[in-house]
């Protein structure tokens, strides 16, 4: 984890606003697709044992 330290001023100006929010978004987004990679993963791994102890 990260963490940012911004002056008062730069918080209240409109570019930072902008960048920040398009930044947060984008950070949203990956963090989904990561979890939906994961999720794929640990289902073709849990298929593969359950097709092993089935034998």
């Amino acid at each position: 984890m990260c963490v940012l330290v911004v002056p008062d001023e730069m918080k209240q100006s409109k570019e930072y606003t902008e960048v920040f929010e398009a930044y947060w978004k984008e950070q949203q987004r990956d963090n989904s697709e990561l979890v939906a990679t994961e999720r794929g993963k640990d289902r073709s791994f849990l298929s593969m044992v359950k097709k092993s102890t089935k034998q």
